[in-house]
């Protein structure tokens, strides 16, 4: 018998693997199901799936690349059909313990839990009241905020997004795949990870205490789904210790799929427009969105946090906002995951609470208080909303970010029916939960209803979207038409050792079509081209017209127009500052450049992104000099117009 671990459950050596976490397609599902066999002392290759999604997700983009078709076009599915699909493939019938996540002390993780003392399954966990005594476990029953109590682990983002969505009983549906305790002992768990769904399966083995009570998050009234969820998203990160620390915005990420509004409550150099955050507020409150909300003012000492009961650096879920015009008040209902708050303001009498609950008569949480506006804008932070519909349709592309300036560019194609709300969520794959992302991803929509005809792409709706970090995002309207979204990040072509995957998200009101197709670099130049001179500053003197993109973007461009019809522009860019950025034409310094652009011709001379690297500030500055010649010269460094390079000159 190999060496290895010991199963506290069934006392034999489990067989570690290497094997990648589950996907969410169906027939992956069944197949990785299947070979979750109590004892199972050999590894078998037919359903190791790790390498193989690899190569299939390698194989799509040589595919499109290489041959430059579009792949056949894809519908977007309802949020309840998906989840269908992959809930045909839990069909318990089969006995074991995980090996992929033993009960062992590595899936505990680094941290030193002093509590747990033994894993028990769950039948063997002792009660948490007299009145649970009464009761059978079930993987929900009624559940409610109130239920939720946050155990040993500092994951206050996961529970409070947790006791959001146990408000929401189709959600959690969605969520679980197994729908009743069995005595096998294995569940199947759906969570959405670097924006796709992934099955999970565990078994029922938890860590307890010496009283055998759940040392981490539970629900009340034996219900299940609460520990199931937490040890899923502990499996999917490596341990539970991994769940310490996070935001709201990436648990309902987890738990919903769906793309979330952050609303920074301290914007640093802006001042808050409190009134337009309050109607946001209330619009998402209308429509039943889940909101989740962090505390950690930026000028509130922990003595004052302490003073007035609210946890610093803490989740909390909001679950109402009212106006009461007899007062002139605003008011704000937030929830503790802790579930024990003593929050209190001589503002919110009892005479002000009736008139609060009488306006707002759900069921009231344990934990919950009211706090009146100006003090909620003291001692929170941010706020975000999810915008989670499962009436509404999603799609999901994994694709690659280009290596180099003159790599073929996945391009998505939309084609909406009739005028929808869209959202596009760029979504970045991080290794693990405490990667810090030290690009900047963007992506460009374009519309391209009239491209076929008149090779002019964006003469319609023209917009470019970039963040710093792993999720770049976007809403809006989009009239009925054919639309291009092209994901990009110059960072890859100067240092392409980092994971280049991500996952393109789209979310919409109507059922759209989807096709991809690879198209030269100078198409996302072209598509950047479209954007940037709707928006961006214009400086213009006697040869040449300059643009640059706005602050608020996560990188610099800089565009050069010659309007001339019979002159050339010698170009001189010259770089005296450029300190943690990287430039899309240059590996190392310096980053000088010269380009020659013809009559009638517009290029990107270059794109400059920022690297995210904790303690270095990124800081570039340049000046430029042009003059007009007759003669072209050749540019500086070297742009290879044969291959469609992203800097070629582009006609106007």
């Amino acid at each position: 018998m190999e060496d290895g671990p010991l199963c506290q459950i069934c006392q034999q050596v489990i067989m570690q693997s290497e094997e990648d976490l589950p996907n969410n397609d169906q027939s992956k599902s069944t197949a990785l199901y299947s070979q979750y066999k109590l004892y199972r002392r050999t590894k078998s290759k037919e359903y190791e799936t790790g390498d193989q999604e690899k190569s299939i997700s390698d194989d799509k983009n040589a595919l499109l690349i290489n041959s430059g078709a579009a792949l056949p076009a894809c519908m977007s599915l309802t949020v309840r059909d998906r989840r269908h699909m992959h809930e045909s493939g839990a069909q318990e019938n089969i006995h074991f313990v995980d090996d992929r996540f033993p009960p062992i002390a590595a899936s505990i993780g680094s941290e030193s839990f002093k509590q747990v003392s033994q894993w028990l399954r769950i039948s063997n966990v002792a009660v948490s009241s007299e009145e649970d005594r009464k009761l059978s476990w079930t993987i929900f029953s009624s559940p409610g905020p109130s239920d939720i109590a946050q155990g040993a682990l500092g994951n206050c983002w996961l529970v409070a997004a947790l006791a959001l969505v146990s408000e929401k009983p189709r959600l959690l549906e969605h969520i679980l795949l197994t729908k009743t305790i069995n005595n096998e002992g294995v569940y199947m768990v759906r969570i959405c990870h670097n924006g796709l769904w992934k099955t999970i399966i565990v078994d029922d083995c938890f860590p307890c205490t010496r009283h055998r009570n759940l040392v981490f998050t539970q629900a009340k009234r034996r219900q299940l789904y609460v520990p199931l969820i937490e040890k899923s998203c502990a499996k999917l990160f490596g341990s539970y210790a991994a769940l310490r620390s996070g935001n709201m915005r990436e648990g309902l990420q987890l738990l919903t799929g769906a793309p979330c509004d952050y609303i920074d409550l301290q914007p640093r150099g802006n001042t808050l427009d409190g009134d337009m955050v309050w109607a946001q507020l209330l619009s998402a409150c209308e429509s039943k969105l889940l909101i989740g909300v962090s505390s950690g003012g930026t000028d509130v000492s922990s003595e004052e946090y302490a003073d007035v009961h609210i946890h610093k650096d803490h989740a909390f879920s909001l679950l109402a906002a009212s106006a009461l015009r007899s007062v002139s008040h605003r008011f704000v209902l937030v929830r503790d995951p802790h579930s024990h708050s003593t929050y209190r303001e001589e503002l919110v009498r009892e005479s002000i609470l009736k008139q609060l609950r009488a306006v707002n008569p759900e069921k009231r949480s344990t934990g919950a208080f009211w706090i009146s506006w100006p003090r909620f804008l003291r001692y929170f932070s941010s706020i975000t909303i999810s915008h989670y519909n499962s009436d509404h349709y999603d799609m999901r592309e994994e694709g690659k970010f280009t290596l180099s300036s003159t790599q073929k560019v996945i391009t998505y194609n939309l084609h909406v029916p009739e005028s929808s709300i869209i959202n596009i969520s760029l979504v970045y794959h991080r290794c693990d939960r405490t990667t810090r992302s030290s690009h900047t991803q963007s992506f460009v929509l374009c519309d391209t209803s009239e491209f076929e005809a008149t090779g002019i792409v964006g003469a319609r709706e023209s917009i470019i979207m970039s963040e710093r970090g792993s999720l770049t995002y976007w809403v809006g309207a989009l009239r009925a038409g054919d639309y291009v979204v092209v994901p990009f990040s110059t960072s890859f072509w100067q240092n392409n050792k980092e994971k280049r995957d991500f996952t393109i998200v789209i979310h919409s009101s109507v059922q759209i079509s989807l096709t991809t197709k690879a198209r030269p670099a100078t198409f996302l130049a072209d598509c950047l081209i479209s954007a940037v001179i709707r928006t961006a500053k214009k400086n213009q003197d006697k040869e040449a017209i300059f643009y640059t993109t706005s602050k608020k973007l996560g990188f610099k461009m800089f565009i050069v127009e010659n309007p001339s019809i019979t002159n050339y522009i010698n170009l001189d860019i010259n770089f005296q500052v450029a300190k943690s950025v990287r430039h899309s034409r240059f590996i190392g310094a310096p980053h000088d450049t010269h380009d020659c652009i013809p009559p009638r011709h517009r290029q990107i001379i270059f794109a400059i992104e920022w690297i995210d690297k904790t303690g270095v500030a990124s800081s570039f500055s340049y000046s430029h000099s042009c003059s007009h010649t007759k003669q072209p010269t050749d540019p500086r460094p070297r742009i290879s117009i044969s291959d469609n390079d992203f800097h070629s000159w582009r006609a106007f």
